[in-house]
């Protein structure tokens, strides 16, 4: 009997024993559990934090491995990788106790300007074969000197000459554009056989809306035909017509207001804008013509010395029995500066160059148009602290 009595207390003592066993494994399973999702929470707090500092112009990079932040009896720490000059990855790694955990965020900077694309269509853009968009900095040199990446038709320089809508955005045949293409929300990007689009086609997520172009008014000289070669002084003007004649330049000295109700620059003309004292900036009321081989630009070069205004309109509207205006941008033409015509559809015809960015009601670049994107209109342009979207988020594993 005692010995049945001493094997129940034996199973029962190993019973207990395997309980207690049971219950701190049970306990030590729950409290790593709690430490790891609050490695998680600390993790995410790192992140908040880190993009807090972004959105006020500061480094998005918090604490070390080595010396990490405390957050109340936790840690982290952030890193911060720039994957190009507007994206960012933050990798944020909390530590709780002896659990760890680790997140990454990819966001897009988009800086508080309108002139963030080389082209932009409010209603639609169309590429037809062999247009090309890249980009530059008018800041750190000429664009030959950045036209250094690739060889033969695929030669360009910076990546990022994105191209936007409203609405949609097609591409024909060898359209080339190093940048994002951004249709509307809802809208699609379309690009045909061998064109392509280095960055991204996905929607953009609100739309832009164009600024109301204001004109200031002036005491009009009447009209104004350059014959030979002519500079205007600092200040503001209005002219009824102004023709810059066929090979003749019209020298314009900043800083500088000038209405014209028709601008036209014949074969060979040329507007030079000297912008040492302060910009020039353009309002055309009806027709903008610039014929073949005509250019307009700024001395230095620089696009964010030249502003120009078009409230032409030349959509047809069955609703208005209105002349239309004429908008030309013809071959072999060269535009150096930023181009506002939200009324106005432009067809922009081959050989035509673009050194800076261009808005329009739409834009339809013909075959051998080049655009070039002036990343230096970005600062120069920006109103406030830049705004930031996500492009990603994810756990990444986390090692000891």
């Amino acid at each position: 009997m005692l010995s049945i009595v001493a094997v129940m207390l034996l199973a029962m003592s190993g019973l207990a024993v395997a309980l207690l066993r049971t219950s701190k494994a049970s306990s030590s399973l729950q409290r790593q559990d709690r430490e790891n999702a609050h490695a998680r929470y600390v993790a995410q707090a790192g992140l908040s934090t880190a993009m807090f500092n972004l959105q006020t112009g500061h480094s998005g990079a918090l604490g070390t491995e080595q010396t990490p932040v405390r957050w109340d009896r936790s840690q982290y720490y952030v890193t911060q990788q720039n994957v190009t000059p507007e994206v960012i990855r933050l990798t944020a790694t909390g530590l709780d106790d002896r659990a760890g955990a680790r997140q990454e965020l990819v966001v897009r900077q988009l800086p508080n300007t309108i002139w963030r694309f080389g082209a932009f269509g409010l209603e639609r853009l169309h590429l037809d074969s062999n247009a090309r968009v890249d980009s530059y900095n008018s800041d750190t040199g000429t664009y030959t000197v950045q036209n250094v990446n690739g060889t033969g038709t695929n030669k360009h320089a910076n990546p990022n000459g994105d191209v936007g809508s409203n609405g949609n955005i097609s591409l024909d045949q060898n359209a080339k554009v190093w940048g994002d293409a951004a249709p509307g929300p809802s809208h699609s990007a379309t690009v045909l056989g061998n064109a392509f689009v280095t960055g991204s086609t996905s929607a953009a997520s609100s739309t832009m809306v164009a600024p109301t172009v204001t004109v200031p008014n002036y005491t009009s000289l009447g009209p104004l035909t350059v014959s030979s070669t002519t500079t205007l002084p600092s200040g503001n003007r209005t002219y009824t017509d102004l023709v810059v004649g066929t090979n003749k330049t019209l020298n314009i000295t900043g800083p500088a207001n000038i209405v014209i109700s028709n601008l036209t620059l014949q074969s060979g003309a040329k507007i030079k804008v000297d912008a040492t004292n302060g910009i020039v900036e353009f309002w055309v009321i009806d027709n903008f013509i610039l014929n073949s081989n005509s250019e307009i630009a700024p001395t230095n070069y620089k696009s964010k010395n030249l502003r120009l205004n078009l409230l032409s309109d030349n959509v047809i509207n069955p609703e208005m029995n209105v002349v239309l205006d004429t908008v030309s941008f013809d071959s072999n033409s060269k535009f150096f500066g930023t181009i506002l015509a939200p009324s106005a559809a432009i067809v922009v015809n081959s050989n035509f160059e673009m050194f800076g960015s261009m808005i329009a009601r739409s834009v339809d670049l013909h075959s051998n148009a080049n655009f070039h994107f002036d990343e230096a209109l970005m600062n120069a342009t920006g109103t406030s602290l830049p705004t930031f979207e996500t492009i990603s988020w994810r756990e990444v594993p986390y090692a000891h």
